[in-house]
């Protein structure tokens, strides 16, 4: 019974690919400007977390946190772009985006101000 049962897998995986669906576009077509603006993004995230860590030991803190307040402030703006079509969908996802964008620049100023009390 076991047998006829494996017996009929072959023609079921033999119709399967054409069940499929194909692909809308290729992936060998070039990338949109928003695909290439995202991976300037991360690539620019990718650099920024490289040169922290091929620089530890040699610079200070400050610019170790400087490095990561750029990768977070590129990440932020790269979720934008990627999900910015939303805001104008929903009303509550702007308001979201707001308020993540005040929180952001905050994180951004408390850090600017972290360094200018330090030289006094």
């Amino acid at each position: 019974m076991r047998r006829a049962g494996f017996a009929l897998l072959p023609p079921l995986l033999c119709c399967a690919p054409a069940l499929a669906e194909e692909l809308s576009r290729p992936l060998s077509d070039p990338p949109s400007g928003r695909e290439a603006f995202l991976a300037v993004a991360i690539a620019a995230m990718v650099l920024c977390g490289l040169a922290s860590f091929l620089l530890l030991g040699r610079v200070s803190e400050r610019t170790h946190v400087a490095l990561a307040m750029l990768s977070v402030l590129t990440g932020a703006f790269a979720l934008l772009v990627l999900f910015g079509g939303a805001i104008y969908e929903n009303p509550v996802a702007a308001v979201l985006v707001l308020l993540l964008l005040i929180a952001l620049f905050k994180l951004m100023s408390q850090f600017e101000s972290n360094r200018k009390q330090r030289k006094d």
